[in-house]
């Protein structure tokens, strides 16, 4: 069979295609979201992908037909996956000549009833292949596919020029970044930065991320620091065809949470966040009327769909403008009654109730004209941050970090440092990795260039741990002086170890700008030593210890101390500086 071969017909690639569901997860819980559905069973037509299926469909004129069988296809399969009940379904959709003349995508909403599914459990994903082809008739489309409830995602985000422009004009539910953006995102400064800077705007917008194509640990902890919310990809699961091979949840896929500073946080949330009362998206604009009339505190009302997920909000002063833009005849009054409320979504700002109360601000910072944020939890809306309580969060958050930080390097301090030791020792699941951090020839260095100097060299050190390491999930901690700390609840020791050492070359080749150049050139001091004698002594460096607590190795702060003390000697002495052992070895 060769492409777009006579005797392809809709018929026949209904007879013969299937599909299989690739799991989408969520990042915090590792508990199944989504599944996207796979075209499968293609050889027989004669291709090799599903888009030469599309693309031939789209040559001989039927690719209208074929999008809406398709989807019942996958529904009917998908309705036989118990474990599936409530999660969503994505469905690839080609999307090329949307609403034009009667087209059967815009009764795609039938096919979802006759399966006894809401459309709004379906999100219909948009490759980036045919953007440049999208004009009015195929946006007024996507937003009528919207008004029937179905949910827009983005895929391959990154990939071409158009998808800046969709996320500001479709308001999509969800953006799938472009596997070229993951793939090395862990080695790769540039790329990492590309996923939080479109995360941060997304979750601006109320848009959920998916890092798609995932395949390696490292880049599952790279995309998960970055703020992405769900997860796809070979490192979750195969794609499965066997309703056999679904699961609920995944182990494996779960954001490891320790300290007691961490769930006081949340509990601060908690305690400030407004129950407003939600509405459906399907429900009457009399109802949402009630609920304006029945509570005059109230100015916005969140919309939820079938699952409880926040799909944006409505506020009373956009229904006043309207309601009342026609004057006081009853007729247009009783008309604008009969609106779909969806007409008056906005979007709002939406993160989860585990975020960090900084990430709470900046993402509330960035967005425009909110009254606050959406709090989600497992994805589900559990009600409403104002403006006024988000900065008493802030505030009450600073004045606790200050009762123990160090002063001149604003890091957490040892009563901070030892509750992390504490807190994560007394826990059996996953490696735990403690660092501690040590200056080389510090002293002659204060003596030669004086405390301010010497400070300088402080602050840089504190930087720079900062920019490698708290941006890899790791707590760090500022012991005093010259002695740092830094811990991770996760992680292989080898990969910790060479972060470990970019931070100690980093910290080497920058403070070497604090000497002299003729100090720099020679690459030694004179200073006096301890004993009142003249010696040579190199430019400043760090050594590290790390000792790690190993899965299932329960320990005590103390022990862990002492450990660090005993390998702080001999780390000294080593060669390159840097010693690890793990206990109970």
């Amino acid at each position: 069979m060769t492409f777009g071969g006579q005797d392809l017909t809709l018929k026949r690639i209904v007879e013969t295609v299937t599909f299989a569901f690739q799991p989408i997860v969520d990042y915090g819980t590792g508990v199944v979201y989504a599944h996207e559905a796979l075209l499968r069973t293609i050889e027989p037509l004669g291709f090799n992908t599903p888009t030469d299926v599309l693309d031939a469909a789209f040559e001989k004129g039927f690719l209208p037909q074929l999008e809406p069988a398709l989807l019942d296809i996958a529904l009917a399969s998908y309705n036989k996956i118990l474990t599936a009940k409530g999660t969503k379904l994505f469905f690839n959709l080609d999307g090329r000549g949307l609403g034009q003349d009667t087209d059967p995508r815009m009764e795609m909403d039938a096919v979802t009833q006759r399966h006894g599914i809401l459309a709004s459990q379906i999100c219909l994903e948009l490759s980036e292949r045919h953007h440049q082809t999208y004009d009015d008739i195929t946006e007024h489309a996507l937003r009528d596919l919207r008004r029937q409830g179905f949910l827009l995602a983005l895929d391959d985000f990154g990939k071409g020029s158009s998808e800046l422009r969709l996320l500001h004009d479709l308001g999509p539910d969800y953006v799938k970044i472009d596997r070229f953006f993951l793939t090395g995102i862990d080695m790769d400064a540039r790329r990492k930065l590309f996923v939080t800077t479109v995360t941060n705007l997304a979750h601006v917008l109320g848009v959920r991320v998916i890092a798609e194509g995932v395949e390696t640990e490292r880049e599952y902890k790279a995309c998960r620091d970055a703020g992405c919310d769900l997860i796809q990809g070979f490192f979750v699961a195969h794609p499965f065809a066997q309703k056999k091979d679904a699961r609920l949840f995944y182990d494996h896929i779960r954001t490891p949470t320790v300290g007691s500073k961490r769930k006081e946080e949340e509990r601060r949330i908690r305690a400030e966040l407004l129950d407003l009362p939600t509405i459906g998206l399907d429900a009457s604009m009399s109802d949402l009327l009630d609920i304006f009339m029945s509570d005059q505190e109230i100015s916005a009302v969140p919309i939820v769909d079938s699952n409880r997920e926040p799909r944006g909000l409505i506020h009373e002063r956009d229904l006043k403008a309207y309601l009342y833009a026609g004057g006081s005849d009853e007729d247009d009054y009783k008309a604008a009654l009969d609106l779909p409320i969806r007409n008056f979504v906005r979007s709002c700002p939406i993160t989860d109730i585990d975020s960090n109360a900084d990430m709470l601000l900046v993402t509330f910072a960035s967005s425009l004209n909110s009254d606050g944020l959406i709090i989600t939890e497992n994805f589900r809306y559990a009600g409403f941050l104002s403006a006024t309580s988000l900065l008493k969060i802030i505030h009450e958050k600073r004045l606790e970090e200050a009762k123990d930080q160090n002063p001149l390097s604003r890091m957490p301090g040892n009563g901070a440092i030892t509750r992390f030791i504490a807190d994560s020792a007394n826990k059996r699941s996953g490696d735990r990795h403690y660092c501690y951090f040590d200056f080389d020839n510090f002293k002659p260095f204060n003596d030669t260039y004086g405390y301010r100097q010497g400070d300088r060299a402080i602050i840089l050190f504190s930087e720079l741990m900062q920019r490698h390491l708290s941006a890899n999930g790791a707590f760090t901690g500022h012991v005093g002086g010259d002695d740092f700390f830094a811990g991770f609840v996760e992680g292989d020791q080898t990969d910790i170890a060479w972060q470990m050492l970019t931070l100690k070359r980093a910290f080497k080749t920058d403070v070497e700008s604090f000497y002299d150049p003729a100090h720099r050139e020679q690459g030694f001091i004179e200073a006096t030593d301890r004993f009142g004698g003249l010696r040579q002594f190199p430019l400043l460096d760090c050594s590290i210890s790390i000792v790690t607590a190993p899965d299932g190795f329960v320990t005590r702060a103390d022990e862990v101390l002492e450990a660090l003390a005993k390998l702080k000697r001999e780390a000294k002495k080593s060669d390159d500086g840097l010693v690890v052992m793990t206990m109970g070895e």
